[in-house]
């Protein structure tokens, strides 16, 4: 499911979340999926699910704000 979202967003979103992940910033990728305007707009934890998905993908550590 979450691959779906992945693929649903724009890839300038999709870059911005790889980016914010790589520093760290988790919390700050969630908001980029949630306000990226993908319709219908994607809940909170479908947005957290996507971004640990892809952290751990990347290799990113998390944030400890999240």
């Amino acid at each position: 499911m979450t691959s779906d979202l992945w693929a649903a967003l724009p890839a300038a979103v999709r870059d911005k979340v790889d980016e914010l992940l790589a520093e760290g910033r988790s919390v700050q990728a969630v908001f980029a999926v949630r306000s990226s305007g993908v319709e219908p707009r994607p809940g909170l934890r479908a947005c957290q699910d996507l971004v640990a998905e892809r952290g751990a993908a990347l290799g990113a550590r998390p944030d400890p704000a999240a």
